[in-house]
């Protein structure tokens, strides 16, 4: 399991310490369930699945999928949606046409040297 716990954290673009700020525990304790030094509490695993939307399944046995279908694990996409969401109604739509320019310039081939 503790393979799993770090290609979750590495498929997040996390770091130890900030996956570890997430679930409430230290940069030490996710270094110990990397390296297999302890093992996970039943109650830290829940944490995990429910705070990352991880297959309990995929967690305990490698089986399935990593992720409940739907949700999606991008902190870039989770980022920008929590901007968006706070800011006034008026910069949401001014926002949003920015993003549709931005798309159209990419679609154009403008922006192609500057995708990932």
């Amino acid at each position: 399991m503790y393979e799993r716990i770090k290609t979750l954290r590495e498929h997040l673009g996390l770091s130890q310490r900030e996956f570890g700020e997430k679930l409430g525990v230290s940069r030490d304790v996710i270094s110990n369930l990397e390296y297999n030094r302890v093992q996970p509490k039943e109650l830290l695993l829940k944490h995990i699945c429910e705070l990352y939307s991880v297959h309990d399944k995929w967690l305990q046995t490698g089986e399935g999928d990593m992720f409940v279908e739907g949700k999606r694990q991008n902190k870039k996409l989770d980022e920008a949606i929590t901007i968006f969401e706070n800011l006034h109604p008026d910069f949401q739509d001014y926002a949003l046409e920015q993003l549709k320019k931005l798309s159209e310039l990419q679609t154009k081939g403008l922006g192609s040297s500057h995708q990932e």
